[in-house]
C-alpha cells in the first residue's frame, strides 16, 4: 500500500478498508504528533477527527 496516493487510500478506507486507514494515519502521524503538543488524549482526538473527516468526505 506504500505506493498508492492518498486519494486512493482514502476511496479504500472509505469502502470499509481498515488498512488503508491505518496506512493514512501512519502516513500523517508526524504532523498528528506536531499538533497534539505532547497531549495522547489531544493526539487520540485529533485521530477521531482523521477518521470522521475521512468518512464524510465526497471524494
Amino acid at each position: 500500500m506504500k505506493n498508492k496516493s492518498l486519494y486512493e487510500l482514502g476511496k479504500m478506507a472509505q469502502s470499509g478498508d481498515d488498512m488503508a486507514m491505518l496506512e493514512i494515519i501512519e502516513r500523517k502521524k508526524k504532523m498528528l504528533k506536531r499538533y497534539s503538543f505532547g497531549d495522547e488524549d489531544r493526539y487520540q482526538f485529533i485521530i477521531l477527527k482523521l477518521i470522521e473527516g475521512i468518512k464524510n468526505y465526497k471524494f
